[in-house]
């Protein structure tokens, strides 16, 4: 189970660019969050994205904006017949929001993107593909040619305007409009959200979708490329994770709070999941 914080190193440019990335054939994604914001955008491709305990479904001309620390996974249907080709901008966003309060609008729009608690963070830009392939192109020769200073923010802007004057994007209160009906993967991860800090009870939650337990199990199986399992268990180290980074609390108490009561079993699942132990993360941590 691959299932892990991905550290972002912005230690020379304040952001990370992957390039038109081709995958043609074992495309496993994973549950992760990294400690930056991430755009990441479609050129061909289909599957789903789950984030925010929703779905999105992946083709061209999508973008998908994460924000930091945020869980989030790639669930990508590969052949040699329908390719996965994306670019990923990775970028701190308090080095790149600096000028942004020169453009309000974009500036609000940014703000809004990555703190607040987002209705859409998937937006259909097909309309907009050839402007945006040219964007990041462009992106990817300034780096080549070492004058990406300037033009990693103009590019961020230039994004923004694109989500911006996306038609489906809507600045007014979200509540104020009809949503579409949760699918039932999307109603277990909401669940989970809420239930996550407690001993797991399957039989609790697929009593109250009013489904069998094996058909919950099938349907998030189905829906999102991995188990209940293997969702929970990452919430839960996440949730650990950032207790870990922000507080002096105990790893026993840690442990209860994400719903394992036996803390020798937690120590040997964060271990297995992050890859060291509570303490020495919180140590490596504190020290970066």
């Amino acid at each position: 189970m691959r299932t892990l914080f991905e550290y972002i190193p912005f230690d020379f440019k304040p952001f990370h660019l992957v390039y038109r990335r081709i995958s043609n054939d074992n495309f496993k994604g994973y549950y992760h969050w990294h400690q930056g914001c991430e755009l990441l955008f479609v050129y061909r491709g289909q599957g789903r994205v789950i984030v925010n305990q929703h779905t999105y479904e992946i083709k061209k001309g999508m973008l998908f904006f994460f924000q930091p620390f945020q869980l989030h996974k790639i669930h990508v249907e590969v052949s040699q017949y329908i390719p996965y080709e994306r670019s990923i901008f990775h970028f701190d966003p308090i080095s790149h929001s600096k000028n942004l309060h020169l453009f309000p609008n974009l500036n609000t729009l940014f703000n809004r993107l990555q703190k607040g608690i987002l209705a859409q963070q998937a937006f259909d830009l097909e309309n907009d593909y050839q402007y945006i392939l040219e964007l990041y192109h462009a992106l990817n020769n300034s780096i080549i040619n070492n004058d990406w200073q300037e033009n990693s923010q103009l590019f961020l802007m230039q994004m923004l305007s694109c989500i911006r004057n996306n038609n489906e994007y809507v600045e007014e209160n979200p509540s104020l409009f009809n949503l579409r009906p949760l699918h039932y993967s999307e109603s277990i991860m909401q669940w989970i959200e809420e239930h996550y800090m407690e001993p797991f009870d399957l039989e609790r939650l697929s009593d109250e979708l009013h489904l069998s337990k094996s058909h919950v199990s099938r349907i998030f199986k189905r829906d999102t490329g991995s188990s209940l399992t293997e969702y929970l268990i990452v919430r839960r180290m996440k949730q650990a994770c950032q207790l870990l980074q922000t507080t002096n609390t105990s790893v026993d108490f840690i442990a209860e709070n994400v719903g394992l009561s036996n803390v020798s079993y937690f120590i040997q699942l964060f271990k297995k999941v992050i890859g060291t132990t509570p303490h020495q993360y919180r140590l490596s941590y504190r020290t970066k």
